[in-house]
């Protein structure tokens, strides 16, 4: 077999598992599964991915690895650290709704449910908190930002951006809300965290 086949199969059977993944759930995803949807032995997808979360690993990293680099894009085109943080914000939203799919499965799977994430990827995954961090640093030592812990800030940026898509793609926002004046909403009340925070610990020392 070609090295092109190869690829070629192998492509077939990633998009296949995120058909099964997102469809069935983490519990019900099986190889034999897969294997179906692409008239195949399961014994074949072995000779590509060594088990189950192999495959889920994969995916997930691909879905991380896609938004971390529409994120870093978004970051290097912002005009200073608020604007940067907009920026992210915004990215990591359009990312959301455009690629829902991607979206779902970065957060599909819980660690207490699957072999744990491999350290070498987890580093790479890692990379998204770490745009953030690095832009409320630019932040801090341009004595515009004031947080002492700009990773754990970073973090929490994540989460708060996080429920907000949580809300909006579960399809639970109230139907008397704007959706988009909703996000706009939610982001400045988060980039404004940022900026009374520091406002706040200015005034008092």
């Amino acid at each position: 077999m070609s090295e092109t086949k190869e690829l070629s199969l192998k492509e077939q059977i990633v998009e296949a598992a995120r058909n099964v993944l997102l469809s069935e759930g983490y519990r019900n995803f099986s190889l034999r599964k897969i294997a179906r949807e692409i008239d195949m032995s399961a014994t074949s997808i072995y000779l590509h991915f060594e088990n189950k979360d192999d495959l889920v690993h994969t995916l997930m990293e691909q879905s991380i690895e896609r938004l971390n680099t529409q994120l870093q894009q978004a970051a290097s085109e912002g005009d200073g650290p608020i604007a940067k943080l907009e920026s992210i914000a915004y990215e990591y939203v359009r990312f959301a709704l455009k690629f829902q799919r991607e979206y779902q499965i970065i957060h599909l799977t819980s660690s207490d449910e699957m072999t744990r994430y491999p350290k070498e990827k987890f580093r790479k995954a890692r990379k998204g908190y770490e745009i953030v961090s690095n832009v409320l640093q630019e932040g801090v030592n341009a004595g515009l930002i004031a947080e002492e812990k700009p990773r754990m800030a970073a973090y929490t940026f994540w989460a708060q951006l996080h429920g907000v898509m949580s809300v909006v793609l579960s399809k639970r926002l109230d139907t008397r809300i704007d959706q988009q004046e909703f996000i706009d909403e939610a982001i400045e009340h988060i980039i404004d965290g940022y900026k009374i925070r520091t406002a706040l610990q200015t005034n008092n020392k």
